[in-house]
């Protein structure tokens, strides 16, 4: 770590200050880019807080300050994917129609599965599942049940106000978002070369749109 002389003007009067929050925020920021390039490179037992540290060019300490631990940095760093990928509660509450929303959520999705993070993670997931089953649990949680639960949080307004009828929300949650997580994420797990161009991927997923829309809409 290369050690930055800190000059007396620079000093902030206060730990209130906006350039003490963003040296903090920038810290922060590096840590999560170091531990998504090694977990998604190593996996989650293979990646120590060591090697994170070193690669977000901080001290140990100071991962340890902002996440507590190895569990706390990799669920900040599926969660920080996630939103980067617009996968987060700001999504459910624009005050846009239900087929324009649920359409912009799988545009979104899509683009996280087939990403090169998500891939590898997942690959790494399926890989230690029945050595380290802790692992694939804390992905689950941070990344897929998260993502569920604002979904099912959304349906339930929309029950209320009478523009959908689901019985169960849970299983309507699941049935949306495993209908886009179909062959295009399987076949990029799997590295094979997609059979979709982008254009008939996205007519794929404005029908996943239509026909979820068809069992469930009032």
């Amino acid at each position: 770590m290369k050690n930055k002389t800190i000059k007396k003007s620079d000093t902030p009067d206060t730990p209130d200050t906006p350039k003490t929050r963003s040296r903090s925020d920038e810290k922060r920021e590096a840590i999560l880019d170091a531990a998504a390039g090694l977990f998604t490179q190593h996996g989650f037992v293979k990646t120590s807080m060591d090697q994170i540290a070193q690669h977000a060019d901080v001290s140990k300490q100071t991962v340890y300050s902002h996440f507590g631990d190895k569990q706390g940095v990799f669920i900040a760093a599926i969660q920080r994917k996630c939103i980067a990928d617009s996968l987060c509660e700001d999504l459910f509450t624009q005050p846009i129609a239900i087929d324009v929303l649920l359409l912009e959520l799988a545009r979104h999705f899509n683009d996280l599965l087939l990403s090169h993070e998500s891939v590898c993670l997942s690959r790494l997931c399926f890989a230690g599942a029945e050595e380290h089953p802790e692992v694939s649990k804390m992905f689950y949680q941070a990344g897929p049940e998260h993502l569920t639960d604002l979904l099912q949080g959304y349906f339930e307004k929309q029950v209320a106000l009478g523009i959908l009828v689901i019985d169960n929300l849970q299983f309507a949650s699941w049935q949306f978002l495993h209908m886009i997580n179909g062959d295009a994420p399987f076949r990029a797990k799997l590295g094979l070369e997609q059979q979709l161009s982008a254009a008939q991927l996205d007519d794929y997923l404005k029908s996943c749109v239509n026909l979820f829309l068809r069992a469930y809409k009032a």
